[in-house]
């Protein structure tokens, strides 16, 4: 199948901060997962109480990872939130926001603990129903490499949805933050507006633009010249984010026909400004520099759609380009000859590209049970670089073909076949990567069914894929060789009803494979790397009122050849695992489900060394 979406600009309610919408959900999902040596615990939860005029809601979600290797790694990550919401009139309300997010991670690293803490106070104003104002505040605790700042935290969100007028509906959401945590300051601002005019019936053009800026401070280890000058031991860096773009869209939807299209244009800009509090005079040129990043992009998209009960067709066109520019920022304590060369540096990651892709999907209903899809898929990068040191300008292009048949002999027996192909270019305009230029060519063809009756049900597929892979200059550079990719799978996935309480279940699958060299001019191939990967898990289940067993054995082997003259294969490596296998499923009510899946494993290598292996995934959902 070939799926295909649209992403677009919109206004919900659910990205305000100071909404009880965030904290409608009921649940309760609690989850343990060990494979190899990790072993995770994740646990969701979200619960409110409305009772008249008062609500009360939370959510938290905490993740807890451990990983055992030569040493053992904990990281814990938590998110919590409350609210408790009184309205005092119909279009008054007043509320207290409280959240709590801590992460820690026992590794070395630069910033390995951190916690922020904010209690806010709001009032939440409705002079009309689509229009809200949510003026706030509060204090804030925030918690970074052990330094514990403290301050306020002030702002207003407004939202206006779906505001009526006589010739459009408008549509805005508005933020405005500032946390004041001395020495440190983050703010953040936004404005969205969407106008949505409807000409007719059929016809529709939404006009929006955005405004967001967002600073953050947070602490970095200070170099040693630094904290030796200034008496401190982390510095302070600023990370500051603008972000605009107007876009228009256009949808026409003609009445009675099977005709419709989508248009979408689009202008952004983008600039990131990173500043550093301190800096050292003594050391300058191994002092990190300060840089900042300006990005302009244009995007336009375009969907065409024509549908019948025999025939649908679907056509889509996007074209993309960007530009971005990085530069360090001069500061007087830097020297010409200093920045000049930070300059240089930062000019080199400058470039621009240009993005093009076009897509066509359709179908035809040759009968009932006879239907036709196909899809085309194309796409051109064109990437370039103005600095002279830089050489990775380049130029790709991948199209990708896909015709496939589906037939259904009768309500028991459905069969499928599938040919794909696929072209990709990749071609670096000058000669310092141009050892790099390849194209890959990948043919795959694939057949499959499901057969089905009352009690028994298989679905059986088998897949052929080849890859061969060129490199243009081959000959020069003896590291970049062409080499050619084969392979076989054969998937099985059976279930047998013997009762009602007993069932049988099988899944499994035969992956063989082949790399070699090889030679595009003669289409000759030398094999290098043989491997041959199964896997087997049958099972047996018994359902009994709201619990179900399973037990089974699961295998698993993966056997790797090199090839002595191109033609007799030798073993390189073998791996095998056996071992039981179980799956608990106890629905205790229609609100709480327990799911508890385990195998064991004894392992075989290839230096007939033998170890054992545990794996354990633990489930539990309520349903409020």
């Amino acid at each position: 199948m070939l799926f295909y979406g649209c992403v677009s600009a919109q206004i919900e309610k659910d990205s305000l901060n100071y909404s009880t919408r965030n904290f409608n959900d009921h649940l309760l999902i609690d989850n343990f997962d060990k494979l190899l040596n990790t072993y995770n615990l994740n646990t969701l939860l979200k619960y409110n109480l409305s009772l008249d005029r008062i609500f009360f809601g939370f959510k938290g979600n905490f993740i807890s990872t451990v990983t055992k290797t030569a040493t053992v790694n904990v990281k814990d990550e938590q998110y919590f939130s409350a609210i408790g919401e009184y309205n005092l009139l119909e279009y008054l309300k007043f509320g207290l926001l409280f959240n709590n997010n801590v992460y820690t991670d026992d590794r070395q690293l630069e910033i390995n603990k951190a916690s922020l803490m904010q209690t806010t106070f709001y009032t939440s104003f409705h002079p009309q129903n689509n229009i809200q104002i949510t003026p706030f505040g509060g204090i804030s605790q925030n918690n970074q490499v052990g330094e514990i700042d403290k301050g306020l935290i002030y702002g207003a969100e407004a939202n206006i949805d779906k505001l009526n007028f006589p010739d459009f509906e408008l549509s805005s959401l508005m933020k405005f933050q500032n946390e004041d945590v001395s020495p440190r300051k983050n703010t953040y601002r936004l404005v969205t507006l969407n106008l949505n005019s409807i000409f007719e019936e059929n016809f529709t053009n939404t006009v929006s633009a955005n405004y967001s800026e967002q600073r953050k401070d947070f602490y970095l280890i200070a170099d040693p010249a630094t904290a030796a000058e200034f008496n401190i031991t982390n510095n302070i860096q600023s990370r500051l984010e603008s972000n605009y773009f107007v876009q228009d869209r256009i949808k026409f939807l003609p009445v009675n026909s099977q005709f419709s299209m989508d248009m979408q244009g689009r202008i952004s800009w983008r600039d990131i400004d990173r500043s550093t509090r301190f800096i050292s005079l003594t050391n300058i040129a191994n002092t990190n520099y300060d840089t900042r990043i300006q990005e302009f992009k244009i995007d336009f998209a375009s969907a065409a759609d024509y549908v019948t009960d025999k025939f649908n067709l679907s056509f889509r066109l996007s074209y993309s380009e960007r530009d971005e520019k990085n530069q360090p920022k001069r500061s007087d304590a830097i020297n010409d000859i200093v920045f000049n060369e930070r300059e240089s540096i930062e000019e080199q990651k400058n470039n621009n590209s240009a993005l093009t892709n076009i897509s066509i999907l359709g179908g035809i209903n040759l009968s009932k049970s006879d239907r036709i899809t196909f899809s085309i898929f194309h796409r051109k990068l064109k990437y370039d670089t103005p600095s002279d040191l830089n050489y990775d300008d380049r130029d790709e292009l991948l199209s990708i073909g896909r015709i496939m048949y589906e037939k259904e002999f009768n309500p028991y027996f459905k069969v499928y076949v599938n040919l794909e192909g696929n072209l990709n270019k990749i071609v670096y305009i000058f000669a310092e990567r141009s050892s790099n230029n390849n194209l890959k060519r990948i043919l795959k063809f694939s057949s499959g069914g499901t057969f089905s009756t009352g009690s028994l049900t298989s679905t059986n597929s088998a897949e052929v894929t080849a890859n061969y892979t060129v490199f243009d200059y081959e000959e020069l550079n003896p590291t970049f060789q062409s080499y050619s990719f084969r392979q076989f799978v054969f998937r099985d996935s059976s279930y047998y009803m013997v009762n009602k309480s007993l069932k049988l279940f099988f899944t499994g699958y035969v992956k063989i494979s082949e790399q070699g060299d090889f030679k595009w001019s003669n289409f000759t191939s030398k094999p290098l790397r043989y491997l041959d990967e199964r896997y087997m898990e049958p099972k047996i289940f018994y359902d009994f009122n709201s619990l179900s067993l399973g037990l089974g054995i699961r295998y698993f082997s993966l056997s790797t050849f090199n090839f002595s003259n191109g033609i007799d294969r030798v073993l390189l490596s073998d791996y095998k695992s056996i071992g039981p296998i179980s799956e608990i499923s106890y629905k205790v009510s229609n609100r709480i489900n327990f799911k508890l899946y385990g195998w064991y494993e004894f392992i075989q290598a290839e230096d007939n060394s033998r170890r054992e292996m545990a794996n354990l995934s633990i489930k539990l959902e309520y349903k409020f």
